[in-house]
């Protein structure tokens, strides 16, 4: 970064923005179908305020590749302005996520959006291939110990209501610490996943 950077202009969206930004509007759920405004929307809230080309050096695109998405998330309050700063003279606006938990299980339990949620499922899944395909080849990867960074799972198990019950209960703290993670000098990780009943297998019938 140049040194010719000055500080954020004060009064921005993203000083008063909610802890939590509850995400239930058809268009924001729809905004979401596309990977690239999923991760986009992750990475705001996981590092925000960025300028898009802060942004754009994250994700590994040029700049010009996120305006459109930008603009759309803008439009349904995916996205938020968060001030300026002043880069090589020139101003540079500043984006953030609306709220640094963004969450999307109060429409997921509606219902109502259940073919948009497989939607963003998917795109999700298509940005977590992509997110494991780059960390395999960066050379910081672990793969064991209690430092591991680089691993997958896919667990099929018949949990009793109080296992089920932990088993949520882990999940919820997984996802605080990662909420609360701010040190600077870490490295940026990414954790997804997915819980879903099954069909019951077909029976074998008794000899």
């Amino acid at each position: 970064m140049s040194q010719d950077v000055g500080p954020a202009s004060q009064g921005s969206a993203a000083d008063d923005r909610p802890d939590t930004y509850w995400i239930e509007r058809p268009e924001q759920v729809e905004a979401l179908t596309s990977m690239r405004r999923h991760d986009i929307a992750d990475r705001l809230a996981a590092s925000g305020p960025l300028s898009i080309k802060e942004l754009a050096d994250q994700i590994g695109v040029q700049p010009s590749a996120l305006y459109h998405h930008i603009k759309i998330m803008l439009d349904v309050g995916l996205v938020v302005e968060a001030g300026s700063r002043i880069v090589r003279r020139k101003r540079e606006q500043l984006y953030a996520a609306p709220g640094k938990r963004m969450r999307l299980i109060r429409a997921l339990a509606s219902g109502e959006h259940q073919e948009r949620m497989d939607e963003v499922v998917a795109a999700m899944t298509r940005q977590m291939d992509r997110d494991f395909r780059v960390g395999g080849q960066s050379a910081d990867r672990r793969a064991e110990g209690q430092d591991r960074n680089y691993g997958f799972f896919r667990l099929l198990g018949r949990p009793g209501p109080e296992q089920l019950a932990r088993i949520n209960a882990c999940l919820s703290e997984i996802a605080e610490i990662l909420w609360e993670s701010e040190d600077p000098d870490a490295e940026l990780l990414c954790l997804g996943w997915v819980l879903t009943p099954l069909p019951a297998p077909r029976r074998k019938p008794a000899s």
